[in-house]
């Protein structure tokens, strides 16, 4: 584990989110489609063998994203574990930049520091992470 699963904790939340969602509509329009044409037992052998190559793109999906999921959450899970091994205020400084997706300006305002001081204090931060993360 390296600081790029920290820099990236957001934006792979994010994609498993939309992941989910998209597979989910798909799903949606195939159970659709075996409705329409599964009870039809008159369907011809094109709309059938159409709904069995969709229903194995589907799977595929599902697989791929599942698979996915679970190796980013394993990955989540263990920059959380991380996080709560570093001390205050640093612990709050890497959520608010990595997790929350705040700006250095914002996260500087809110904890009443200035531009300056949050920027060493986020070097030292991000250099306690590293130093964790060997250890791990």
């Amino acid at each position: 584990m390296n600081r790029k699963e920290l820099f990236e904790y957001k934006d792979n939340k994010e994609w498993v989110k939309n992941r989910k969602s998209r597979i989910e509509e798909e799903y949606e329009s195939i159970q659709k489609m075996i409705a329409t044409y599964g009870d039809n037992s008159r369907g011809s052998s094109s709309i059938q063998d159409r709904l069995a190559e969709n229903l194995a793109i589907l799977l595929d999906k599902k697989k791929e994203t599942l698979d996915f999921a679970i190796k980013l959450e394993q990955d989540l899970i263990d920059i959380d574990n991380v996080l709560l091994k570093i001390d205050q205020p640093y612990r709050n400084i890497l959520t608010s930049l990595y997790i929350d997706g705040k700006t250095l300006v914002d996260v500087a305002s809110d904890m009443n520091y200035g531009y300056r001081e949050m920027t060493r204090k986020k070097g030292l931060a991000l250099k306690i992470y590293d130093d964790l993360c060997k250890m791990s």
